[in-house]
């Protein structure tokens, strides 16, 4: 962590193309920290090696029970990072293929400033000031479908800036 500023990656359903995961990376070398989202945690083993940056994930849909390291990943899991409550799920059990209904109460329920989500392999950038005192929805997109996304996430003590790149 630089200080009171924190930049992170998110990658979810990458379903087997590990090699744009490989391109982001390579492309952000100062990311300090990696999300990924589920479908595809299998790409993500040869970059859990790398010691300089913290991989978070949780499985997705097309997972099965996963064990990246030695930990079993959990299907929705949640982070403080500077100050800000960050949940990260893969969205398939929150319905959100037809709402956001069910990502707003896993917000309002774990006190979320950023719920992180993938499944429908759409990019996505929400915010509502309605629920507590502000909490931002997003999804990456898919890293593997054309053209592929990902997250870019700039977090201060003061405020999270949310960006999307495109392959």
């Amino acid at each position: 962590m630089k200080g009171s500023f924190m930049k992170c990656l998110c990658f979810s359903d990458s379903h087997g193309n590990p090699y744009n995961i490989r391109r982001v990376l390579n492309m952000h070398p100062d990311a300090e920290v990696i999300f990924f989202l589920g479908d595809g945690l299998s790409d993500l083993e040869p970059f859990v090696l790398d010691r300089t940056r913290a991989f978070l994930a949780v499985r997705g849909n097309c997972d099965g029970s996963f064990v990246l390291g030695s930990a079993i990943l959990k299907k929705t899991d949640e982070i403080n990072l500077l100050g800000k409550r960050i949940v990260f799920t893969h969205g398939d059990l929150y319905g959100v293929k037809y709402s956001l209904d069910g990502v707003k109460k896993l917000a309002l329920e774990r006190r979320a400033d950023l719920v992180l989500f993938g499944h429908t392999h759409m990019p996505l950038e929400r915010y509502d000031a309605d629920i507590n005192d502000g909490v931002y929805f997003f999804n990456p997109g898919s890293i593997a479908t054309s053209p592929a996304s990902y997250g870019v996430m700039n977090i201060t003590e003061k405020g999270i800036l949310l960006s999307h790149g495109i392959l």
